[in-house]
């Protein structure tokens, strides 16, 4: 009688607890991160008894996370790889749709400028006609600025970006060691059965901490996750949380870079190019290959522009038979210093051709008693010998050192950086137009306004290899082919994800459906149990009433 008592009794308990699951899956079905979890029941040890060996009904053995580990890393690899498309792809379109999209652009005020200087060389004379070159001239400048200070805003905003970006990383490193160390308190108190509830919780931010920044997740004996970015910094160590820093950058102090919080060396910088996964990467990414090349390509064609008619416009002569001077203010080359160096060394550039300075930043380094320049743009280097005063020209420009450097200085050197910052029109009075090649022709000499509008289809002006237009036209059309592509790819990459996710959901995720039929098959587990027990008090009551 006793052992048909214990079986309904454990055939209800279980049925309980199998109800109880159910339940907690259904109620848990929309909160992020959660695990599907089934209860484990196992057959209680018989016993021996005369006629052989007899059950003893069923025990709850845990309760089971439907927790796949390889899909979930692989989902992981997926998503940071999309997170940091994506968020290439939409600082990118920004610039395409600027670019592209702009009833004013460059490309539209460039042709205005020298339609105006097509009409001005027909009537030289004309003092309206000069004034009106001089208004498009203004206009030009005007769109170049707009231009360069989007390009600007988006720098700022980058930067903003990746402070926002560091605080959530490091938010996330607290959390997770904060997780790691309750589930491990939790799972010695509980012989060994981890808290499902803070393993979820864990895994959700394990998620969103991979998207920003990409992470591998190393699990421990104890149960605790360490965690390292995929440029091998730990992030967190059981439950201890490194961090990370927005900083200033040594070669631009301009620009916010991610330094390693170290507790004895301090700010570790951590080199760009080390960080090229989840969205932190992607717009890292943006700036260093997209951002700085559409700044350098735009301040290289208003240098370009810039110095050839001002080479030009010093050949002729004004109205009143006097020199041209140059007509267009332009910014200079700026070299920066890095904030390591040891030495006193100083570095200063000025631009010899303006046709022959390419789209281009450089670093410029000392090492083995020699300088080393790089081209950022194209990862090609080459070493440069100062002459006896210290100059050294290449790219059309020219640079000074001065001072004695140390092993490892270096300089960033930026030629069009702020070309279009200081960018200007110098001329105000419409008679010191030169338009005439000889100081004694008088105001209807045209030659040197030919020579002038002959600028805008000579195909070396720009690089050494493209025209004014050509160059604009290339720009527009490299970004709209970039963007496009990275359209592609995140969209490939987002389909990759999904198809994961969903793989992973059909383990890991509640079905609402099946989790319907369990509570029904419960039920019934239940009500067959408790039909055991009625028989059973049916059977002792009968015995007690025997007389």
């Amino acid at each position: 009688m006793s052992s048909l008592i214990n079986n309904a009794m454990s055939g209800l308990n279980a049925a309980q607890a199998a109800l109880n699951t159910a339940s907690n899956n259904i109620s848990s079905y929309n909160v992020a991160g959660y695990t599907r979890q089934t209860t484990i029941m196992a057959q209680a040890k018989s016993t021996l008894g005369a006629g052989g060996w007899v059950g003893n009904g069923v025990y709850v053995s845990g309760v089971q996370r439907e927790y796949d580990a390889f899909i979930t890393n692989q989902l992981h690899a997926a998503q940071t790889q999309s997170s940091g498309l994506t968020s290439r792809y939409e600082q990118m379109s920004k610039i395409d749709n600027m670019l592209s999209g702009s009833t004013s652009s460059l490309a539209t005020q460039m042709q205005d400028f020298f339609t105006s200087l097509q009409t001005l060389v027909s009537n030289a004379e004309d003092p309206a006609a000069r004034q009106a070159l001089i208004g498009k001239a203004e206009g030009l400048v005007n769109q170049f600025k707009t231009t360069d200070q989007y390009l600007r805003d988006q720098d700022k905003q980058v930067n903003i970006a990746i402070g926002a970006s560091v605080n959530q990383v490091n938010n996330y490193a607290k959390q997770i060691a904060s997780l790691n160390d309750q589930i491990s308190r939790l799972t010695g108190v509980g012989a060994g059965a981890s808290p499902d509830d803070l393993l979820d919780q864990r895994d959700q931010l394990v998620s969103e901490l991979n998207q920003i920044v990409g992470v591998e997740v190393s699990v421990q004996d104890s149960g605790t996750y360490n965690i390292t970015m995929a440029n091998g910094y730990s992030l967190v160590q059981s439950s201890t949380a490194r961090q990370l820093a927005a900083v200033p950058s040594s070669t631009d102090p301009s620009r916010t870079t991610i330094a390693y919080v170290d507790a004895s060396a301090g700010d570790i910088e951590i080199p760009d190019k080390l960080l090229t996964s989840g969205s932190l990467g992607g717009i890292l990414t943006f700036r260093s290959q997209d951002l700085d090349q559409t700044r350098n390509t735009l301040g290289q064609l208003a240098l370009a522009f810039a110095e050839a008619f001002n080479t030009q416009h010093n050949k002729g002569f004004d109205a009143n038979g006097k020199e041209g001077g140059n007509f267009f203010a332009i910014g200079k080359p700026a070299a920066l210093q890095n904030s390591n160096n040891k030495g006193n060394s100083a570095l200063s550039a000025t631009v010899t051709e303006g046709s022959a300075v390419l789209a281009t930043d450089y670093k410029i380094s000392f090492s083995n008693n020699q300088w080393q320049v790089t081209r950022l743009a194209s990862n090609t280097s080459f070493t440069v010998m100062p002459d006896a005063n210290g100059k050294v020209s290449f790219d059309g420009m020219e640079l000074t050192f001065t001072g004695t450097p140390k092993a490892n200085d270096s300089f960033t050197l930026k030629p069009v950086s702020d070309a279009i910052v200081n960018m200007d029109v110098l001329i105000t009075d419409e008679a010191k137009i030169a338009m005439a090649s000889d100081k004694d022709a008088g105001e209807s000499d045209n030659r040197n306004g030919q020579a002038l509008l002959d600028l805008q289809n000579n195909s070396k002006t720009v690089g050494g290899t493209k025209s004014f237009n050509d160059a604009y036209a290339i720009l527009v059309s490299d970004i709209g082919n970039k963007t496009a592509t990275l359209k592609t790819s995140s969209t490939s990459q987002g389909n990759v994800v999904t198809q994961l996710s969903n793989q992973q959901q059909s383990i890991s995720g509640v079905n609402l459906d099946e989790e319907y039929g369990n509570l029904q098959r419960f039920q019934q587990y239940y009500l067959a149990n408790a039909q055991v027990l009625q028989t059973a008090n049916a059977i002792f009551d009968a015995l007690i009433n025997i007389r």
